[in-house]
């Protein structure tokens, strides 16, 4: 398989095992369990007078917590560390939600995980970070797919560009609102995960690389993600076409990149607010996942970066301590070195790093 090419139609899959076998007689709160009895005209009536739209949302609440518990190959685990630098002022916003699924109405049944990971580096101000911080993972869940896992993975491309789009047009609504209009844009980077695949959809510079370990327990950086800068020849040529040009590296020789969420200034110029899209299926060689902004990337290149990573996460020096892991304690430690040594080579800019942590069940 493709691992980094635009999604393919995924193969149709069937679960061999229904959901009513796995979850019959599930326990109440108060430990007992429903049985339905025979009157003498054939007619059932139940053993209690529960309320059946109480007993049905908290049936249906347990059913998602056990589906989610026996379900899960690879936990995730998210952490993250910022770091304003030498900025003005702190840009960068995160989204760190490692269960969504009770947010989703009307998920099919093969569905037992959606989890939603995303880094917003703002520029010209905060406004546009802190509004797709806000607001974008709100327009996925109301366009998130219907139907079974496989119709999910067919229609997701689509879903995260029509949510990008989204989110661009209502914020640039919102800025055009005063006068002068906001000049504010942002980067984003967003990591959707549904089940045991991964959906990476971004645009900008913030970028995402997945550590792999190999045979000889080596580890490899496997990018996720592409910078989408002006100097890009496909880039280049699409500004040209819309009359703009690049000067310097940058879009009129000010905007550093050729794809953001907001910069209405510059939409009419070519600079584009439709992500790239692409998917990854977790193995059990995969460790983490690193997001950040280019804070980082500005003085990190990925091989760097999970050589700096995995010299953290393999430090026996680096115990449990509170109710925290050695492992936990570790994964936090990785955001806060990563950071501050961003600041220290002298990234000039807001650092924010962010550390999805898998773990077998």
């Amino acid at each position: 398989m493709d691992l980094f090419g635009d999604l393919p139609e995924p193969a149709t899959t069937k679960s061999t095992t229904s959901s009513a076998s796995l979850y019959d007689d599930i326990p109440d709160k108060d430990g007992s369990i429903k049985v339905q009895l025979k009157t003498g005209n054939g007619e059932s009536k139940s053993s209690h007078t529960c309320k059946r739209k109480l007993e049905e949302d908290r049936k249906t609440s347990i059913i998602k917590s056990t589906r989610l518990k026996c379900s899960i190959k690879y936990r995730l685990t998210p952490f993250f560390a910022e770091r304003q630098g030498e900025r003005d002022e702190m840009q960068d916003e995160h989204v760190l939600m490692e269960d969504i699924t009770n947010q989703i109405s009307n998920l099919h049944p093969s569905v037992y995980r959606v989890a939603f990971f995303a880094v917003y580096d703002g520029h010209g101000g905060a406004r546009a970070s802190r509004f797709a911080s806000q607001n974008l993972h709100k327009f996925l869940l109301d366009k998130f797919p219907k139907g079974e896992l496989s119709q999910i993975e067919k229609d997701m491309k689509k879903i995260l560009v029509e949510t990008f789009k989204k989110t661009d047009e209502e914020f640039l609504k919102e800025a055009t609102k005063t006068k002068p209009s906001w000049k504010d844009g942002t980067t984003a980077t967003v990591v959707v995960v549904v089940n045991e695949t991964v959906f990476i959809a971004w645009l900008g510079d913030s970028q995402a690389v997945l550590c792999r370990q190999k045979e000889d327990n080596s580890c490899t950086p496997i990018p996720l993600t592409t910078e989408h800068s002006p100097s890009v020849y496909e880039e280049r040529i699409r500004i040209q076409k819309a009359g703009g040009h690049v000067k310097d590296g940058r879009v009129l020789g000010v905007l550093e990149v050729s794809r953001s969420l907001g910069d209405g200034q510059y939409k009419k110029l070519g600079v584009s607010c439709i992500p790239d899209v692409k998917k990854c299926q977790l193995t059990d060689q995969d460790r983490y996942i690193i997001l950040a902004c280019d804070g980082l990337w500005k003085c990190f290149t990925f091989t760097e970066c999970i050589t700096f990573a995995n010299n953290i996460l393999e430090d026996e020096s680096l115990t449990e301590s509170n109710d925290k892991t050695a492992r936990e304690v570790r994964c936090q430690s990785v955001c806060q070195k990563l950071a501050n040594e961003a600041v220290l080579r002298l990234s000039a800019d807001n650092v924010t790093v962010v550390l999805l942590s898998l773990t077998k069940t």
